[in-house]
């Protein structure tokens, strides 16, 4: 068995332990704690596929392309890890709405959020993304891929289809290295003539494993 296989196998069954831990453990309304103590739980308590500090410290400096108002959605809310660190990054004005197809997930999610202080900003709408996308209003000023990788594709032509970006627009894909090696979305974002894209390699969350980032900017106008 594969590290990466063994460490899935180590995933947290049930995202209401870990708000159930950030409510015992974290300080309400800040979200600098409360993301340390998901860091602590996923270091100390059992494994979690967060974005993570490091590869958190990684996205946001694209925080400095955005503006204050931004609006950024997110596919795979998991805990509610990357929509805390993101809409503690936006003004009060910005806007983050997140698709979670388990139920459990939001409800932990939305706990999270809210007891970081953040749920005036955040959104998270139970569903399968690929119903829940044709019901949104864009455009997004930037798209965070965080489900199952087997459907950053199909998602990403659904998002462009449904007129969800605009020119600028960044698409961020999680966990993009060779231990996942997506390669069809990687292919397309690479060779579409949509996007001007950049593989930025950091490590799987708490783990040494490789891993990498693609964040992909948006040129409709420079197509095919």
């Amino acid at each position: 068995m594969s590290e990466l296989a063994d460490l899935v196998q180590q995933i947290e069954p049930h995202p209401k332990k870990v708000s159930d831990y950030v409510a015992k453990h974290a300080r309400r309304g800040d979200p600098a704690d409360v993301l340390a103590t998901m860091d602590r739980y996923a270091t100390e308590e059992r494994f979690l596929m967060n974005l993570g500090p490091d590869k958190g410290a990684l996205v946001q400096e694209l925080f400095d392309r955005l503006p204050a108002d931004a609006r950024i959605l997110e596919l795979g809310a998991y805990c509610g890890y990357s929509a805390v660190l993101f809409a503690s990054k936006l003004g009060p004005e910005g806007r983050l709405v997140s698709l979670e197809v388990g139920e459990e997930s939001v409800e932990a999610a939305r706990a999270n959020v809210e007891f970081a202080g953040l749920a005036d900003r955040v959104e998270i709408l139970l569903g399968d993304s690929g119903e829940s996308i044709p019901t949104l209003t864009g455009p997004f000023d930037m798209v965070f891929l965080d489900h199952w990788k087997d459907l950053y594709e199909r998602d990403l032509l659904a998002i462009e289809a449904n007129g969800l970006l605009k020119p600028g627009s960044l698409v961020v894909a999680d966990n993009v290295g060779e231990s996942f090696n997506p390669t069809e979305y990687l292919e397309y974002v690479r060779t579409c003539g949509h996007y001007d894209s950049e593989h930025r390699e950091s490590t799987l969350e708490y783990h040494t494993l490789p891993d990498a980032v693609e964040i992909s900017v948006y040129r409709p106008s420079e197509g095919a």
